[in-house]
């Protein structure tokens, strides 16, 4: 089944919001670590900075499971096992970020400052619980989305034009990846400056070509004239087997 140009367009927009939102998010922390450690979670759970980032990785979370959604269909109409395999992963991946994000914001976070306020939060050491459950979303993040990127790098590069831009582009960042796997749990200088810097940054370049992979995409079907729902013209049918079928 082919996807519908108002579902890539709407993707597009939401690659826009998600480095909006990245941007936001990493404003956001560096002004509230500015002024408070990032270990102190007590102090940062009454940061209003810190609440505005956290609600920017949330909503990121949420339009970037539609997008690599999308982009992974679109390939699974050429090279299907590989786009399978890493938009499933990939995923998973961001489900389990979301759920991690979504237990410090709503749980953690609302722990920490019923106790700094004085009332009672129905825990002694509120915190002691969900690190082990945030370690253990961590890990799954970063594992899954190891695999997730790895596969969509090799369903990408396979294809032409931007999407095989956008391959290179996560084949690259794939020891970013590996760093996310080896610094789970940790809390050291070099894993707060992977997490506040590195990632984000790396997502904003991932979105940026992801966007424009699937505008690049949308353009051509508008240039060619093909309906939504039609074949491929006889001009671009030799290129079907280099390229995803995206008529």
């Amino acid at each position: 089944m082919k996807l519908p140009n108002r579902i890539l367009i709407a993707a597009t927009i939401c690659c826009a919001l998600c480095v909006l939102l990245s941007t936001v998010a990493i404003g956001a922390s560096q002004i509230a670590f500015s002024r408070i450690d990032p270990s102190n979670r007590l102090v940062l759970s009454q940061d209003f900075y810190h609440s505005v980032a956290s609600w920017a990785f949330l909503l990121y979370d949420l339009l970037h499971l539609f997008v690599i959604a999308v982009f992974a269909l679109v390939l699974a109409q050429s090279f299907s096992w590989e786009a399978w395999m890493g938009g499933g992963a990939s995923v998973v991946s961001t489900l389990a970020d979301l759920l991690s994000v979504s237990v410090n914001m709503f749980f953690l976070m609302a722990a920490l400052r019923a106790m700094a306020e004085g009332k009672p939060t129905g825990l002694v050491t509120p915190e002691a619980g969900y690190d082990v459950i945030c370690s253990t979303l961590d890990f799954a993040q970063a594992s899954f989305g190891l695999v997730g990127t790895l596969f969509l790098a090799t369903a990408a590069i396979k294809a032409s034009g931007m999407a095989k831009v956008a391959g290179w582009v996560l084949f690259i960042g794939l020891p970013i990846s590996v760093f996310e796997v080896a610094e789970v749990g940790m809390h050291t200088s070099w894993t707060f400056l992977v997490d506040a810097w590195v990632n984000p940054i790396d997502e904003i370049i991932q979105q940026i070509v992801l966007g424009f992979a699937l505008f690049s995409i949308v353009r051509r079907r508008l240039e060619s004239g093909l309906p939504e729902d039609g074949h491929l013209p006889p001009s671009e049918s030799a290129g079907r087997h280099s390229e995803p079928n995206v008529a």
